[in-house]
């Protein structure tokens, strides 16, 4: 007969783990996410990896510092899965030091965990909740709690920036929560498709030059693994 886990189950700091994880927004097609999972298919993504594991050994230097990732490269290549395996990493080989936000606790009595919080958002989705809470008030409280997550967390993943449409008030929005997390010097992982060229034209130069400074760049080449799993 199968036995059913139960809290009492786990460690401390496994409950700690799961308490902090949960509380990072990871979309459920990542959040198993790890350097376990990764499997590269050619050298620039084996250096990626690799790149990847020595940012995390360093991760909370890394942090305090307020350096991150910058991910580029072509739709399909893991960009997304490698930023959370690299914050998973981070997080679980130093959970003493992270924490959850109360605002998260499912229900009253649960633990308080006090340390860095992180989070991840797709950029495209941050803004449509931007754009959809104005002038409707119910709405503006969950958009002004991602937005203060976004500009607060001591770690941010902004996956899939450049995918929205360029505008000028895109332009502002994101500029305004790049040059906060820049002067504040809070560590950011971006993920983009775009080249160079291409993301200047989508969020601004100025946003760009900044997340330059912020970051590492991790170029991410190779064949679309979506395509790729379609066709096997």
């Amino acid at each position: 007969m199968k036995k059913t886990m139960s809290i009492k189950d786990f460690s401390s700091e496994e409950l700690r783990f799961q308490a902090v994880w949960s509380s990072c927004r990871i979309p459920p097609r990542l959040v198993g996410a790890s350097f376990e999972t990764y499997k590269p298919t050619c050298s620039e993504q084996e250096r990626a990896l690799e790149k990847c594991r020595v940012f995390a050994a360093n991760g909370l230097a890394n942090i305090s510092q307020g350096k991150g990732l910058f991910f580029q490269g072509s739709v399909g290549t893991g960009k997304s899965l490698l930023s959370v395996s690299t914050l998973r990493t981070i997080v679980a080989s130093n959970i003493d030091r992270f924490g959850r936000p109360a605002s998260e606790n499912g229900f009253v009595g649960e633990p308080v965990y006090d340390g860095f919080y992180c989070s991840m958002v797709s950029v495209v989705d941050l803004l449509g909740t931007l754009r959809e809470s104005f002038g409707v008030e119910q709405l503006r409280a969950p958009a002004y709690r991602l937005l203060h997550r976004v500009r607060s967390d001591a770690v941010v993943i902004m996956d899939d920036i450049g995918a929205e449409k360029p505008s000028e008030w895109v332009e502002e929005q994101l500029y305004a929560l790049i040059d906060l997390r820049y002067r504040m010097q809070r560590s950011t992982i971006f993920t983009t498709n775009c080249s160079m060229k291409k993301l200047e034209g989508q969020i601004g130069s100025r946003s760009v030059s900044r997340i330059m400074e912020m970051c590492e760049g991790v170029k991410v080449s190779g064949e679309d693994w979506r395509k790729r799993g379609a066709r096997g």
